[in-house]
């Protein structure tokens, strides 16, 4: 272990699935398609893969509490 950085075993995901991000979100994946089809949610295509970024799904909750009075 080097001096100074504390020793991980496991990092968060930067990007997750379908299946996960609509969990995280707690919508369904038919909703989260939805959302991304609406230019609501952004993705990340890798070769067949549509990924979503874990950051753009916290502003988008940021977003969603900021607008919501």
């Amino acid at each position: 272990m080097t001096a100074g950085r504390p020793h991980t075993t496991e990092l968060a995901p930067l990007l997750v699935d379908k299946l996960e991000a609509a969990r995280l979100l707690s919508v369904s994946p038919s909703t989260l398609e939805t959302l991304w089809r609406s230019g609501e949610l952004l993705s990340v295509k890798i070769g067949a893969r549509r990924l979503y970024d874990v950051a753009d799904l916290r502003a988008f909750i940021a977003q969603k509490k900021g607008g919501a009075k």
